[in-house]
């Protein structure tokens, strides 16, 4: 049997001259949410995640936005997933999702979920699941001594130029014979600004067994705009300096013996 190999993708973008996102403060009282989830049956599966965060540091708080005041800032981030089984068959599920609503540094998450399926269809049943995580962030300029704690960021730039970036990944997957895995991250409200905002999300879909290939299709999908204005200059001249379209899909169908892509958007002036 031929063997289909993608090799793992990785993106990484940063704007130029421009200084891309600064992130956003934590409101003074925090949550968390943590949710873990295990199956393992035969018979039919259904389950479905829904987030919607959205964060400003405007005085007049979300009612007010739009406009959005002068140096202040919004972030919207949403996370989807639902999986479900069409018809009776053998299914193994795990599921571990962790929102943290507090500033978090580099190798942290806002919102963090791990994902694996192991399903063999009945009768022709199959499995359906999809991802997706999206985070946006729109600001006005701002000094930027007031985000950074290195004493020598001034020196590159004293302002946080104005921006609106926006990054979103995910997959689907719909399978007779799957083991997959996914794992899904951003972070985007921080303590500082010496953190670049993240986005990641990575899907894997290997053999069931060795020599027992997942059988169906998978597909993987990253979506960035970047729009940012100048460094440097005065917040009365704030223009928009630099655009940056991107867009990326991979798909497989058929006898999978491993599908491997990693989607990755950072964005900050520390990275």
């Amino acid at each position: 049997m031929k063997k289909l190999v993608i090799l793992a993708i990785a993106l990484v973008l940063l704007t130029g001259y421009a200084l891309a996102d600064r992130g956003i403060d934590p409101v003074p009282e925090t949550q968390g949410i943590v949710t873990s989830t295990s199956v393992n049956v035969v018979g039919n599966f259904a389950s479905a995640t829904e987030l919607q965060w959205r964060i400003t540091t405007d005085t007049g708080g979300l009612p007010s936005v739009p406009v959005l005041d002068a140096e202040k800032a919004i972030y919207e981030s949403t996370y989807t997933e639902d999986t479900q089984s069409h018809g009776v068959g053998l299914m193994l599920y795990d599921k571990e999702l962790d929102v943290e609503t507090s500033g978090q540094i580099s190798g942290q998450w806002n919102i963090e979920a791990t994902k694996q399926i192991a399903f063999i269809g009945i009768d022709g049943a199959y499995v359906v699941s999809t991802d997706n995580i999206m985070v946006d962030g729109a600001a006005n300029p701002h000094n930027t001594d007031q985000f950074v704690i290195c004493p020598f960021a001034d020196d590159v730039s004293y302002d946080f130029p104005a921006f609106c970036n926006r990054a979103e990944a995910g997959s689907t997957i719909d399978m007779t014979v799957a083991n997959v895995r996914t794992t899904t991250t951003d972070r985007f409200v921080m303590p500082s600004s010496d953190h670049p905002v993240e986005l990641n999300h990575d899907l894997r879909v290997t053999e069931l067994l060795t020599d027992v290939p997942s059988v169906g299709f998978a597909s993987a999908y990253m979506e960035v705009l970047i729009q940012e204005a100048g460094a440097g200059g005065s917040p009365e001249d704030e223009t928009l300096m630099e655009r940056i379209e991107f867009f990326e899909e991979t798909s497989v169908d058929g006898a999978i013996t491993l599908f491997d892509k990693l989607m990755h958007y950072e964005s900050g002036m520390v990275r």
